[in-house]
């Protein structure tokens, strides 16, 4: 079964091509976005730690990412091909990553890296919506809800995240370039990178990740 790492920065779409996937062929969508939040609804001890991290934009130490997403990956179903979404952020946990997919019996096949400029990725950040519930993401130019404010999937209202502004984003943009640079290096080695241009439609990039995953 295929197994692929997506990473790209903040605007750059991964999520939805991600889904995309999920919906066409049964991949697992498996991030640690969805881990943190549904871990703490459920009064995780690991992920009440994790916590005082991430609700305040923060890292969390790799050592507890780790510790959780090892237990949170066996609710996901081995004989589909998985679809990891950012859970290697910094070098220090690809060493991680490896000894997770070793412990379920498979290999990274490829890294997929989005390319945007910050030009594209301020203009696609700050008109974009998120539900608190689900972490669907919405666009009010790429990728409307149906119903205005409101997401498509579970009916919660949509907001706005309060670091989705110019300079903000600046900064986000400046540290993911700082963390992301030695990641693809150690990929590109390895020879699994693929890079792709995000500044397309949603559809042209889908068109383009299938035919470089040969989906």
């Amino acid at each position: 079964m295929k197994t692929i790492l997506f990473h790209g920065p903040s605007g750059s779409g991964k999520d939805t091509q991600v889904d995309l996937l999920v919906q066409k062929y049964e991949f697992e969508s498996i991030g640690t976005g969805e881990m943190f939040r549904s871990m703490y609804k459920e009064g995780d001890v690991e992920s009440i730690k994790a916590y005082q991290y991430w609700s305040k934009g923060q890292f969390v130490p790799n050592n507890l990412v780790y510790s959780m997403l090892n237990r949170w990956i066996k609710r996901f179903d081995n004989s589909k091909p998985w679809a990891f979404v950012s859970v290697v952020r910094d070098v220090g946990q690809i060493p991680l990553f490896d000894d997770l997919l070793a412990k379920n019996n498979r290999n990274l096949d490829v890294f997929v890296h989005f390319l945007l400029s910050e030009e594209l990725a301020i203009e696609r950040m700050s008109l974009r919506k998120i539900c608190p519930n689900c972490d669907t993401t919405y666009h009010d130019k790429y990728k409307p809800e149906k119903v205005n404010g409101y997401c498509d999937k579970c009916g919660t209202k949509l907001i706005r995240r309060e670091d989705d502004q110019p300079e903000k984003i600046k900064l986000r943009l400046k540290e993911y370039n700082k963390t992301i640079a030695p990641i693809v290096q150690i990929y590109r080695q390895r020879g699994v990178l693929i890079e792709i241009d995000a500044s397309p439609s949603i559809e042209e990039i889908h068109i383009q990740l299938i035919k470089k995953l040969g989906l």
